[in-house]
């Protein structure tokens, strides 16, 4: 069984490594590049004023800066950036029309991520307008909402009184320090596996998404850390570009970004078959 298991893992890995050499992979993660350039003030915005309603927009910023973390101090100024963008962007008062460019903006973001997924996944059967106004702004209105419930009922167990008194008894202090130090590779892989489970437009089973998120989780964590530690360390790039040396910087991240996500997918969909 453990034979069978590497052969195919093998298999996968060189068709994985054959489509991103082809260019494939790379042109679709170029092209997104550029369209959450467009799209990500817009998506802060819409998220923002969501967020806003229930009282917790404060912590979309530490989000940010934790996404952002392999930039290294340079977050700070791009995230800051943001925020300024967003908090500027009045939606009561962009009116109708401005408001139907704003939700079309950001809705076109996560089209032209399912469309890189059809491809990955070889669909050519794309949804109907009137599903993804529905799929892409259900996710985009209660995604936020979730994700904070979530922290915030882990930090209010974590902060009890049990759970203090608990952590003070071996091995639970052990295993919560453990889970402490796993928890961004257990939220990144949930959110891979996530979108490798609800974005392409088939039947994809859960334990090939889980599978490309394992994979795309441990891969964006390490170039994370390789990201953080020779590129936006470097001071070469501050010498070459200068003031534009942190858009330069962010620009890589993004792409890197987008292309271990779909990397993942590609997994998944040879995985699968």
């Amino acid at each position: 069984r453990w034979t069978r298991l590497l052969w195919h893992f093998t298999r996968v890995l060189f068709a994985v490594v054959r489509d991103v050499v082809s260019g494939h992979i790379t042109l679709h993660a170029m092209g997104l590049v550029y369209t959450t350039l467009l799209s990500i003030v817009p998506f802060l915005a819409l998220s923002f004023s969501v967020l806003k309603g229930f009282d917790v927009h404060d912590q979309l910023e530490p989000i940010l800066l934790s996404a952002m973390e392999p930039i290294g101090d340079q977050r700070h100024e791009i995230v800051g950036k943001l925020i300024g963008f967003v908090d500027n962007m009045k939606v009561g008062v962009l009116g109708s029309v401005g408001l139907g460019l704003l939700i079309y903006t950001v809705i076109s973001l996560v089209q032209k991520v399912e469309r890189s997924f059809n491809e990955i996944w070889q669909v050519t059967n794309v949804r109907s307008l009137g599903q993804r106004f529905s799929n892409y702004l259900s996710v985009i209105m209660t995604g936020p909402l979730l994700v904070f419930a979530a922290l915030g009922a882990t930090a209010t167990v974590v902060g009890s009184d049990v759970a203090k008194q608990l952590f003070t008894v071996e091995p639970f202090g052990w295993m919560f320090a453990v889970l402490s130090k796993m928890m961004p590779y257990f939220v990144i892989i949930g959110l891979f596996t996530f979108l490798y489970t609800f974005v392409p437009n088939t039947k994809v089973k859960l334990k090939y998404a889980f599978f490309g998120g394992i994979v795309a989780g441990i891969i964006w964590q390490t170039t994370g850390f390789a990201f953080t530690r020779f590129v936006a360390g470097s001071t070469q790039y501050a010498a070459i570009y200068s003031g534009f040396a942190v858009g330069i910087i962010l620009l890589i991240w993004i792409y890197l970004a987008w292309l271990i996500l779909l990397i993942g997918a590609s997994f998944s969909f040879y995985a699968q078959h």
